[in-house]
């Protein structure tokens, strides 16, 4: 009987030009790890990397610096702690990345998901839903959700801005505002926010709350605070303690997607 590996499937060579750094990968503990990885790379990008049109050329630029931001995460990897990845999560995570390699963020925690699938550290928290997450999330629910990569896990606080009516009731101004957010993205952030509720990955209260109220106190130096006292002059505006915490799902999630 031979000794030589018999492949399932009949892949075309690789060529150089499509995945060098995956392709140095060769040390006898990694051998078998850098040809999965190559051969299911290659099985996602192979059509795409060799179209000669401008269009192509730019993302076949961003495509190289996937390439080598992969490479690198890879790279860290303890050599006792390499596995052979998940070619279910393999093939998700490359296949939903290329829609998103133009955009640094997001190409970001790919790479970290793919290098963490071949970590035995992160064996048992990957899900394979994790690539689909990642392509519904824009540039910007990846800045907030990395907020939380080093918070306390209580969660951050949020507030609502209510206008109270003279008969006792509320109008919301501003729903989900988070410190430190700024007059032109303070409500962008907060839509990123309701985004990140939609995907199961951040959970948001606005009736449970942070013990320490120096943390509301804060919001009235908001700017969108200034500005409602200011449009009603003659009415209260009240501020509605809230906080955003990560979901179980959210924690395993940045912890194995977000990078540091």
């Amino acid at each position: 009987m031979s000794d030589n590996h018999i492949s399932l499937i009949d892949l075309p060579e690789v060529p150089d030009s499509v995945d060098t750094a995956l392709k140095n990968l060769t040390d006898k503990p990694t051998k078998n790890i850098g040809t999965t990885l190559s051969d299911v790379w290659y099985l996602v990008f192979g059509g795409i990397s060799h179209k000669a049109d401008i269009r192509r050329l730019k993302y076949s630029a961003e495509l190289e610096k996937y390439k080598a931001e992969l490479d690198e995460a890879i790279s860290t990897i303890p050599l006792e702690k390499k596995i052979e990845p998940s070619v279910q999560i393999t093939a998700q995570a490359l296949e939903n990345s290329k829609y998103c390699v133009e955009e640094p963020e997001l190409r970001s925690m790919f790479s970290t998901l793919i290098a963490n699938s071949m970590n035995a550290d992160y064996n048992q928290k990957i899900h394979p839903s994790f690539a689909e997450i990642i392509k519904q999330m824009s540039p910007l629910d990846a800045k907030v959700l990395r907020m939380f990569k080093h918070t306390n896990a209580a969660g951050l606080p949020l507030c609502n801005f209510r206008l109270v009516a003279d008969n006792g009731g509320y109008y919301e101004l501003s729903e989900k505002i988070l410190l430190n957010t700024t007059l032109d993205n303070a409500i962008p952030y907060s839509q990123a926010l309701s985004s990140l509720e939609r995907l199961g990955l951040l959970s948001i209260s606005s009736d449970v709350y942070l013990n320490n109220d120096a943390y509301y106190e804060k919001f009235k130096e908001h700017p969108l605070y200034a500005i409602y006292q200011k449009q009603f002059p003659s009415k209260r505006i009240d501020i509605n303690k809230g906080k955003v915490a990560p979901t179980l799902l959210g924690r395993s999630f940045i912890e194995v997607c977000v990078p540091d």
